[in-house]
């Protein structure tokens, strides 16, 4: 028996007692004469010794250690064998393991922060050298005496390259109560799926059990694969919104949607918990009756001149707002939005994505009960070294043709372009005209893609030309069964989209994320009137920034991230613009002219902000572009003519501005772009519909706008000069930009 190494001296080591059972290994407590201090010794059983599988791994530990030196990861100080058993001697951890902790239950967040804080650049480090863990689980986390946690047991780790046979075609590998989805599956793995396990920790360090659980792991890992996780918040109610946030995202299914290395992890785990303040609405709010804005219809006036502006200065006492808390008082009517077409289509879409899942999952299931060897020792669920054998439309467009803007000249677009147009609209309802011979190149053209997995957008087949795109883009979009406005992210890459807000009575309109890629701005009316808000860039840590009970609305962010200059209402429509500050809540004036100023973007120097001008927000007819010089407060018209131009923002260079110029006529628009002088205005594209919230890319190679063209507003995606666009969502979607990169 094992036991009988008790009181052996091997190699120099004094075995004094039995420590306990690893996956593969006892463990013992050893004194090591040589230096007279205690050591930890893993022994492989002999029962062990004629299975080569358990002799590579064993002796694979030795190796990957050995080369992984970490302050985080138990060092390994000497490996040889005795009466033909292999053992490795390592640090003694005399605190036991993460996972004797947690037999007390949930862990206060201090503690969670400072275990995840030391474990995640440990894991880091693994991944930087291509060591994959595969098993992390609380009992391969070891605690010292004064808190330390450290990374042990890499015996089915596996170096990123390494196609060993014996370890990686046998069978998939791992705990399953701690495995990563596509670790379940099978599949190749990355340093994601370590940051799964990561993350099934700390839902257990947060609620005190783990998130899936049942009788046989091949149940765990097929839940593991199939249902999502329940919310933490509700087994343990004294977690906070950012926390509960910060958890889910480590669980995605999809890898694309994790942190994608343990450090970003634990920084947003430090930010929940020294932030975990959270708007916890408790009464219904008012919905506005709809999101979008009802232009006037009045005979063209000539713009009025704008009035002197009060120059930007920092901090003024004068030009602070006082802050005062939000109302309280119940909301009377709550009014009721009528369903939707699309959210039906999207209903059975996943309702026929579900049942072929389903159909998927039974045959994982089989698999896995056919081809796992079944353990007849066992009498409890085992946890350690389990062996598992393992609708989109795209819609193309081609490009109207330049028009320079010479002051009130409408852009318009030309005959085989309408011709075009005309052939598209009929054959939405089902009565195209007869083909001729006479060429008309079409403006859009459909392909047909197959339904997506819920949770994520189905993927266009993209134009040879944009096909470079990458990244994250924010939007609004309405979403649930009474809709209202939500913030949504989709990533460019996967295709999987994430929704950050979830008010069912109020909208949350405007997103636009910080420089640094953190944070997430918008506004919301969920206090009757609209505020302004900001969200990290996974849904959680939700802020309330202004505290009025008038309108505030379209925020930005200063280059540096710590500033949101938002548009707010003083009297009548009229607009100045302020800026608050995220750390502190300093709320700043920074233009105020008795003008209706909107939309205002700063430029990527900070010099500049650009930003729409008007007599009032509803008589759209006076609406120019203004340029602010930040220094100086000296406002000039970049644009003056009988058009509505509007929404201006920046290009990555500052060189150029992007714009969106209105027809009142007909109600069309297009998106045109001006050197930042004003000079060498052109329309970038054009149709007949409403083209309105273009941005560019971090790159400045594509701009992503909203266009109503097909009927409703809808994503569509561009290369910079305007000469291909596609259609990249079909259930809605406005006011999109990109998230920069953190």
């Amino acid at each position: 028996m094992a036991d009988e190494l008790i009181g052996k001296v091997i190699s120099g080591y004094e075995i004094m007692s039995h420590i306990g059972e690893g996956g593969m290994a006892t463990v013992y407590l050893a004194k090591q004469q040589s230096m007279n201090r205690q050591v930890a010794i893993k022994v492989l059983p002999k029962h062990f010794i004629k299975d080569d599988t358990y002799m590579e791994r064993f002796k694979r530990e030795v190796d990957i250690v050995s080369k992984l030196e970490h302050r985080n990861i138990i060092p390994v100080y000497d490996y040889g064998e005795f009466d033909g058993q292999p053992f490795i001697v390592m640090r003694y951890m005399p605190a036991g393991s993460l996972d004797d902790i947690l037999k007390d239950g949930p862990l206060n967040t201090d503690l969670i922060y400072k275990i995840v804080n030391q474990i995640a650049p440990a894991l880091d480090y693994a991944h930087s050298k291509g060591v994959l863990h595969r098993d992390l689980k609380p009992s391969n986390v070891l605690m010292d005496d004064d808190g330390g946690a450290f990374l042990t047991d890499f015996g089915i780790a596996r170096v990123v390259g390494d196609n060993n046979p014996g370890l990686t075609t046998q069978g998939v590998v791992g705990t399953p109560s701690y495995m990563s989805p596509e670790q379940a599956q099978g599949k190749d793995l990355d340093g994601r799926s370590d940051l799964y396990s990561l993350g099934v920790m700390l839902f257990e360090m947060a609620t005190g059990r783990r998130p899936f659980e049942n009788e046989t792991p091949y149940s765990i890992a097929v839940m593991q694969v199939t249902q999502q996780p329940p919310l933490p918040r509700k087994l343990n109610p004294t977690i906070s919104t950012a926390l509960e946030v910060v958890i889910l995202k480590t669980l995605k299914k999809n890898r694309d949607d994790r942190y994608q290395n343990s450090v970003a992890l634990a920084e947003s785990l430090k930010l929940a918990i020294e932030r975990p303040t959270a708007v916890h609405d408790t009464e219904p709010r008012l919905k506005m009756t709809s999101y979008k804005e009802v232009l006037a219809d009045e005979p063209t006036k000539p713009p009025s001149q704008p009035q002197k502006p009060v120059p930007y200065s920092p901090s003024p006492a004068s030009a602070s707002r006082p802050v005062v808390p939000p109302p309280s008082s119940l909301r009377s009517q709550i009014r009721k939005r009528r369903n939707q077409s699309p959210l039906l289509s999207a209903l059975i879409g996943g309702t026929i994505g579900c049942g072929l899942l389903g159909i998927i999952v039974a045959a994982i299931f089989l698999a896995f009960s056919l081809l796992l060897p079944s353990n007849p020792n066992s009498t409890e669920t085992p946890q350690t070294d389990v062996d598992i054998s393992a609708s989109s439309v795209a819609t193309q467009v081609t490009r109207a043709p330049e028009t320079i803007i010479d002051g009130s000249e409408i852009p318009t677009l030309d005959a085989t372009n309408e011709a075009a147009r005309a052939t598209l609209l009929a054959r939405a309802t089902e009565s195209a005209p007869a083909i001729t011979d006479a060429p008309v190149t079409p403006l859009f053209s459909q392909t047909q893609v197959g339904v997506a997995p819920v949770g994520t957008s189905g993927t266009p087949e993209l134009l040879a030309s944009l096909r470079g795109v990458s990244g994250t883009i924010v939007f609004a979009d309405e979403r649930g069964e009474d809709p209202t406005l939500e913030v949504i992210t989709l990533n460019l890459d996967s295709w999987t989209e994430t929704q950050l807000t979830q008010q069912p009575f109020a909208n949350n309109q405007y997103p636009v994320a910080s420089p640094n890629g953190r944070w997430i701005a918008f506004q919301s009316n969920r206090d009757d009137d609209f505020e302004i808000y900001i969200v990290n860039r996974g849904g959680g840590q939700l802020q309330r920034l202004t505290f009025n009970d008038t309108f505030d609305r379209l925020p930005a962010w200063s280059p540096d991230s710590e500033w949101v200059i938002y548009s707010s209402e003083t009297d009548d429509n009229v607009f100045d613009l302020r800026r608050v500050n995220i750390g502190d809540s300093t709320d700043e004036l920074v233009l105020s002219n008795g003008l209706y100023n909107g939309h205002a973007r700063y430029s990527p120097d900070g010099r500049y902000i650009v930003y729409t001008q008007g007599t009032t927000r509803l008589n759209a007819e006076t609406w120019e572009i203004a340029l602010l010089e930040v220094e100086t407060g000296e406002v000039t018209l970049l644009t003056n003519n009988a058009l509505r131009d509007a929404s201006p923002v920046f290009s990555p260079d500052g060189e150029r501005i992007l714009y969106i110029t209105y027809n009142l006529e007909n109600q069309s628009s297009g998106i045109a772009e001006m050197n930042l002088d004003g000079s060498n205005k052109r329309v970038v594209f054009d149709t007949d519909a409403v083209e309105w919230a273009a941005s560019y890319s971090p790159d400045g190679e594509y701009i992503i706008f909203t266009s109503n063209f097909t009927g409703e507003d809808q994503l569509f995606l561009m290369t910079a000069d305007g000469q291909e666009v596609q259609q990249i969502t079909t259930t809605g979607g406005n006011y999109a930009s990109w998230i920069p990169s953190s």
